[in-house]
Parts: C-alpha cells; sequence; structure tokens
C-alpha cells in the first residue's frame, strides 16, 4: 500500500563530505524523503533549531566542534531529545564509539557503508520502512 502522508519526514545531514550528503540526498530523497545538509556543526546546529527534524545522520570528524559535541548540545535542544541520530565515521575504535553512545547517539556506522545499510538503519527508527 502506498499511503501518501501530508508531510514529507525531514532528514538533516551534517556531513563535511560534500560527496557523502550529496550521495545521501539522492538515495534518500528518492524514498520521498525531504533531505537537508551542513557542511559543519555550527551550521547543522543552526539548521536544527530552525525546523524540526525527524533524523540526523551526523559524521564523527567535522571542522571546529566534532560530531560527538554536536550530538551532546542536539540532545539538549528539547525537542531533539529522542530524535534519532545516526553517526558516521571512519574511526572504528571502541572509545569513539563508546563516547558517541554516551553523546545519544542511536547508532554508529563505520565508513565505507552501502546507502542500503544506511537505509536500512534509518528505516528502523523512522514510522515506515525504506525497504517495503
Amino acid at each position: 500500500s502506498s499511503l501518501q502522508r501530508g508531510t514529507k519526514e525531514r532528514i538533516l545531514v551534517i556531513d563535511d563530505e560534500t560527496s557523502v550528503g550529496t550521495l545521501l540526498d539522492i538515495s534518500i530523497s528518492q524514498r520521498g524523503f525531504h533531505v537537508e545538509t551542513a557542511l559543519s556543526g555550527s551550521e547543522g546546529i543552526r539548521k536544527a533549531r530552525q525546523r524540526q527534524f525527524d533524523l540526523i545522520i551526523l559524521d564523527v570528524a567535522l571542522p571546529g566542534m566534532d560530531g560527538i559535541e554536536i550530538c551532546q548540545i542536539l540532545r539538549e535542544i528539547e525537542c531533539y531529545a529522542e530524535t534519532p541520530i545516526i553517526m558516521i565515521s571512519s574511526r572504528a575504535d571502541t572509545v569513539t564509539r563508546q563516547k558517541a553512545c554516551r553523546a545519544g547517539a542511536n547508532e554508529y556506522l563505520v565508513k565505507p557503508f552501502t546507502s542500503e545499510t544506511l537505509l536500512r538503519r534509518m528505516g528502523e527508527y523512522m514510522s515506515r520502512p525504506f525497504f517495503s
């Protein structure tokens, strides 16, 4: 059943690698989601404060504030206390992973990963699955 909903779910991608943002934008948008990208933590936080997002994809390695700090800041914003946050990183070490979890990340995906893996994880947190 292809039930059309009045509002598209909004996804915020905070990643300084434009290629990642573009890949995600294309693969997510194709499934009927509205995607916004931010290239820095401060831009991401500004966008998050301007409007509500249903899910956030956040890179650990960012210029200035890192993704773990940004995750903590987002969690302190009332409307993002429960919002799914998927952190992505090229770092596979346990320490970074634990820091991300303590900061409030729901998921930690190590790059490189396929868009299918990411979409599947996202689907677990969204109100509808990505793959029918």
